[in-house]
């Protein structure tokens, strides 16, 4: 849908705590006491803010009352959901990502507002990625990112090393992974391999001694291009363009802050491992943070 379309769907409080039910009860509400699928939907006041009406599922059996936005990211959230999902429209139409500055002027919310929300959002995503592997023919690479070098090049550098992966068709990108390690020893590359590549799946690398370790020990195939061969920048041109796409990512519009360099990641994998959507994006991450559990900001900051 485009935004004139998003706007008239969801004008009002109603309409996004109707569309909020439909994301989380697809087969209608079930009581989480006693199992009893008839209720009302009523409206409390807000602890916080005496001006807000909380929605609740108040079981007609047991009269327990169930909070239509306790278990996700909007859990006790201030601000109305009709922001909530003009935020999470506007970061699925924006490829560039939406600061905390933008989205502030744009939904009417206090800058803190507005940086806890996309902190949320950007969660939420990290948790729908944590849920794929990648399978097939898989390049794996690892980089760095931010910071200054002290003197040194390559893998002996003092900025924050990266792994990158991506999944290959035909010769064509299809997905990829990002995850912050604390280095580039076995120890740190073999979790990550682990919890994103798939039983079938061919690793393809430079030949560093962490990944030819960690194929063993995950008896998977793995083929080497070393970096001075002559086709190494062929073989490897997605791996490093992506790499480039994200650094360029973090530094345009989050200005290569290191500190949440892993959500940032998260979003750049989110945004283009559902880059063929196109509009569909929009009910995809909603979807994505009506499920997600809800996070406490100031113990992930």
């Amino acid at each position: 849908m485009n935004l004139l379309e998003f706007m008239q769907q969801f004008s009002d409080e109603k309409s996004c705590e109707e569309r909020l039910i439909q994301l989380r009860w697809k087969g209608g509400f079930t009581c989480p006491k006693c199992n009893h699928s008839e209720a009302l939907l009523v409206h409390a006041n807000h602890r916080r803010d005496a001006d807000r009406r909380v929605p609740l599922f108040e079981c007609k059996q047991c009269h327990r009352q169930t909070s239509v936005t306790a278990g996700t990211i909007f859990h006790k959230s201030k601000t109305p959901l009709y922001k909530w999902f003009l935020a999470i429209y506007l970061v699925s139409n924006d490829k560039r990502g939406v600061s905390a500055k933008t989205l502030q002027r744009h939904i009417s919310v206090s800058y803190d507002t507005a940086w806890n929300m996309l902190h949320k959002i950007r969660h939420a995503m990290a948790e729908r990625n944590a849920k794929y592997k990648l399978e097939g023919i898989v390049q794996v690479d690892d980089f760095y990112l931010g910071g200054k070098s002290k003197g040194k090049r390559g893998r002996g550098t003092a900025q924050s090393p990266m792994v990158m992966g991506v999944s290959l068709k035909k010769g064509k990108p299809q997905y990829c992974f990002v995850e912050a390690v604390d280095d580039l020893s076995k120890n740190s590359i073999l979790p990550v391999l682990q919890g994103n590549l798939g039983a079938d799946v061919v690793l393809e690398t430079d030949g560093n001694w962490s990944y030819s370790a960690s194929a063993k020990e995950m008896d998977i195939p793995h083929v080497v291009t070393l970096s001075s061969d002559e086709n190494a920048h062929e073989t490897f041109h997605w791996v490093d363009t992506l790499i480039s796409n994200l650094k360029a990512f973090i530094d345009g519009t989050y200005h290569g802050r290191e500190q949440y360099k892993q959500l940032y990641a998260a979003e750049f994998t989110y945004r283009l491992n559902r880059r063929h959507m196109g509009h569909g994006l929009v009910e995809r991450l909603l979807n994505t943070c009506a499920l997600a559990p809800p996070i406490n900001v100031r113990q992930t900051a």
